[in-house]
């Protein structure tokens, strides 16, 4: 069986955008404390509530990018094959 290698490179890639998915969670979160006048307490207090946003932000950008990788093997085997 072959191993799989991940580079150290592709790690911090996804950590960077994992952290930009943090990022913009808890600036929903702001906006939102800011729109509906809430306690800025709930910046810290809602804290799960925003990693579980950051999670599903990340999953719908990795799927965006699966999907995006698998349409452009399929555009390279159709123009490769004329």
């Amino acid at each position: 069986m072959k191993d799989i290698v991940i580079t150290g490179r592709r790690v911090r890639l996804e950590l960077y955008i994992l952290f930009a998915s943090f990022a913009i969670a808890e600036l929903v979160n702001l906006f939102s404390i800011i729109k509906y006048d809430t306690p800025w307490t709930e910046l810290f207090s809602q804290i799960g509530f925003v990693l579980i946003l950051a999670v599903i932000i990340y999953a719908v950008q990795w799927l965006l990018r699966l999907l995006f990788l698998l349409c452009s093997g399929i555009v390279r085997k159709i123009v490769g094959r004329r």
